[in-house]
């Protein structure tokens, strides 16, 4: 059996650096957009996927400065101490396991654990509260991450229902092309939907 739903999830992004020289400054609020789709192989067990765009970034501080940063304008040199804006964009496309419990009154609650591959589609910045510009030179077509999420269901009648939850998403491969340090993201994901 299948189950299709439209969600609209609020994203609180933050990211994150391996090295002390790069700094979060300044997490970011975001949107994730799209549809799911779970298939049922068992009465309380799905896989879980879906397509969504997903915005995110925060800022981050250059304690020493990068003298090669890439925008479409151009390369330029951040000073000791820039702050950059990030606004990412990304096609995400989960793939996980759905838990749910039987229908408690008109309720249904569940849980998820999957992976998120992604694809960028966008990746903006800007530097030191500048114009934003576009900085796909400096970030990855590609990345990874991996998510668990809670949530309810409450029934409408027939096959629809609404639902919420709160998810964590840690994207754990390195966002940024090759470099001195490596660039990953944390996420949390007020859930927002309707399934039918």
């Amino acid at each position: 059996m299948f189950k299709f739903g439209i969600l609209i999830d609020p994203t609180i992004s933050w990211l994150r650096s391996d090295v002390s020289d790069v700094k979060r400054a300044k997490a970011r609020l975001g949107l994730d957009i799209g549809m799911s789709a779970d298939y049922y192989f068992a009465r309380n067990y799905a896989f879980s996927s879906g397509i969504s765009l997903f915005n995110t970034g925060s800022t981050l501080q250059y304690v020493n400065g990068i003298s090669n940063f890439h925008t479409k304008e151009g390369t330029v040199t951040i000073e000791e101490g820039g702050k950059v804006k990030y606004k990412l964009q990304y096609l995400k496309i989960p793939a996980a396991i759905k838990f749910k419990t039987h229908l408690i009154g008109r309720i249904i609650y569940s849980a998820n654990l999957g992976f998120d591959p992604m694809f960028r589609v966008q990746a903006r910045a800007a530097i030191n509260g500048g114009d934003i510009v576009k900085v796909n030179g400096e970030v990855k077509f590609m990345n990874l991450g991996w998510h668990f999420g809670v949530g309810a269901q409450y029934s409408l009648g027939q096959e629809a229902s609404i639902f919420g939850g709160l998810s964590f998403m840690n994207i754990f491969t390195d966002m940024t092309k090759p470099s001195n340090h490596k660039i990953t993201s944390g996420n949390v994901m007020l859930r927002m939907g309707m399934m039918f």
